[in-house]
């Protein structure tokens, strides 16, 4: 079992919140749509977009090919990994510009679906206060389930507290854990495209040693790189 599986299954001891009453807004559930892609648009547009954060250096680089590069960037953050506030100080210059968007990838990191509502929403809920604390930004609507696990419950759970856009993936650079940079190399090149939502991990060292080559692919695309505030017009 890797480091993220066992972080993932000893989340049952959820977190003992209260919820805010600045999170308790209703919203219609039934209006809620799971995303996987983003909306057309004129100019050739992907999101990238990095979860978890379990290795300190992994979101260390990644700050920093965003910085050197110019890009955007979406971490989804799993908040009770170090790795966010190891590196706040590089981190949050870029989270004020807009560079770097900051999305709920809950507190623990259990499989949501297995959950009751109100264990759910303090999932949700923790991580929202630790990014609103720690980085000055209110992270809703965005938020992707841990494995990708959403059901309705899911959803109308969020969304009773303003996390309207549940987030999944249209293409998958495989590196939850270990892979070898050649087959993370081929997976790039067929989720990298005109609408794709990319998703990626900071838990291992595997896509920053080939981040150039990564951006090579990118670029011979022709594909600008964008937040999902900025795709969905959140910002």
């Amino acid at each position: 079992m890797d480091r993220r599986t066992f972080l993932g299954t000893v989340s049952g001891a959820t977190i003992g919140l209260a919820i805010p009453s600045s999170l308790t807004a209703p919203a219609h559930a039934r209006s809620v749509r799971i995303i996987r892609e983003l909306p057309s648009w004129g100019e050739k547009r992907t999101a990238w977009t990095v979860d978890d954060g379990t290795s300190p250096e992994a979101v260390r680089r990644y700050i920093r090919l965003v910085a050197e590069n110019d890009l955007r960037l979406t971490f989804f953050v799993y908040s009770a990994m170090g790795s966010w506030l190891a590196n706040k100080r590089e981190l949050q210059p870029l989270v004020d510009s807009g560079q770097i968007q900051l999305a709920n990838h809950t507190a623990h990191h259990p499989a949501l679906a297995g959950l009751s509502t109100k264990e759910i929403q303090k999932e949700l809920t923790g991580a929202h206060i630790f990014i609103e604390k720690h980085f000055g930004v209110d992270a809703r609507p965005f938020y992707r389930p841990p494995y990708g696990s959403i059901n309705k419950k899911v959803v109308n759970a969020a969304a009773e507290i303003g996390y309207t856009m549940p987030m999944l993936w249209s293409g998958s650079l495989g590196d939850a854990s270990n892979i070898r940079s050649g087959r993370l190399l081929a997976l790039a090149k067929s989720s990298f495209y005109d609408g794709s939502i990319v998703l990626a991990h900071a838990n291992n060292l595997t896509a920053p040693s080939i981040f150039p080559r990564l951006l090579k692919v990118i670029n011979g695309k022709e594909l600008q790189l964008v937040t999902l505030a900025e795709a969905f017009d959140q910002v």
